[in-house]
């Protein structure tokens, strides 16, 4: 029981830790992460009890396929409505994680209440395939309403109203589904349909992630530039985030573990900044607008710092490994401040740099 309870609760964990790995650009806050799962567990002990309470009203089978997923899904919301208003709120890739989170931890207490009723010789498969299910249905039911709530905050008009009823409409049929498929099947087709559906959950989920990271990329295009203090080479490589743990492993060659990683948060500390522009940009609200300019800024004063702390020589030289569009310009300024020597003569700017650094670590004599 003891393995089986941590397969309950691990492997619903690692599906939250792949989603949330997703977020190329880290706009999600991690403390509203862990508030989100605490949500999840508040709303599993309102479900229980409002789901005891409607079970003396209407019977089993409409309280499984109708009424529970109902109640469920409302509940899981509610905190949603709430952070889509934040200033760390960013789109609604935002939401699909931190309503995923919700629905993980929903599932995960539900998953340890089913194994305290199931006996020892059936914990496990029951903690797998509830795992492989009924986790993945409840974080990725969360999800299309934090996907639908993200885009509420910046539509316009009517669609505003209709993006939130389809989320919450798509929540409560993929819920429904799933309870329904669960109730009126059984056997290892039950077992097998249940996972399918769990499996296309969050696959939809990715998918959406997938869009939204492509739009934020679209939305970096725009805002990254001189009047945010980020030049043109630096914006090109933000733009090449999912490549980013390749493209600086020759900073780590050069100038170390440290240093690699003070240029990666560097990065996605600008990238962050472009979608926090383009947010404030979006938004109708004066008040959230305000906000998103404090914000603006504090991410500005805290680029400004991470920047002197990257230094000159690193910064000039994670410019010259930029994508392949930008080599060009770089290769001509190197070639320049190197005197204009060829390759063959065994002198280059970076061998410059880097000579002048180790004379300077040595000091004098």
């Amino acid at each position: 029981m003891i393995v089986a309870a941590a397969i309950a609760i691990v492997l619903p964990l690692l599906f939250l830790y792949l989603v949330r790995w997703l977020d190329l650009y880290a706009s999600g806050s991690f403390k509203v992460l862990l508030v989100c799962l605490g949500w999840g567990v508040a709303a599993f002990f309102a479900a229980y009890y409002a789901n005891t309470f409607a079970a003396g009203f209407i019977s089993f089978a409409m309280l499984v396929t109708v009424a529970a997923p109902v109640i469920e899904e409302l509940l899981k919301s509610a905190a949603l409505i709430y952070l889509v208003r934040r200033p760390s709120f960013t789109y609604f890739v935002d939401g699909a994680i931190y309503g995923f989170a919700v629905g993980i931890s929903f599932a995960v207490l539900e998953n340890l209440l089913y194994l305290s009723r199931a006996g020892a010789d059936e914990a496990i498969a029951l903690a797998v395939a509830r795992g492989l299910s009924t986790s993945l249905m409840h974080g990725s039911a969360s999800a299309l309403v934090g996907i639908s709530l993200g885009s509420l905050r910046y539509g316009r008009g009517p669609a505003r109203v209709v993006s939130l009823v389809l989320g919450w409409a798509a929540a409560i049929s993929l819920h429904v589904s799933f309870n329904s498929v669960l109730h009126y099947t059984s056997g290892t087709l039950s077992v097998i349909a249940a996972v399918l559906i769990g499996l296309s959950g969050i696959a939809i989920v990715a998918a959406f992630v997938f869009w939204g990271l492509s739009q934020e990329r679209r939305w970096l295009k725009e805002t990254l530039g001189l009047g945010l203090g980020v030049s043109s080479q630096e914006s090109a490589m933000v733009q090449q985030m999912a490549e980013l743990d390749e493209l600086l492993v020759p900073v780590g060659q050069r100038f170390g573990e440290e240093k690699r990683k003070q240029v990666a948060a560097f990065l996605k500390l600008q990238a962050q900044l472009g979608i926090k522009r383009k947010q404030q940009e979006m938004t109708r609200d004066e008040t959230q607008r305000r906000e998103l300019g404090e914000t603006v800024s504090a991410l500005q004063k805290e680029m400004d710092s991470l920047r002197r702390d990257v230094g000159v020589y690193c910064m000039s030289y994670v410019r010259s490994i930029l994508p392949s569009e930008m080599e060009p310009i770089w290769s001509r300024l190197g070639e320049s401040l190197a005197g204009k020597e060829s390759p063959a003569s065994g002198s280059s700017l970076w061998n410059t740099l880097g000579d002048r650094m180790e004379e300077k670590k040595e000091g004098p004599g």
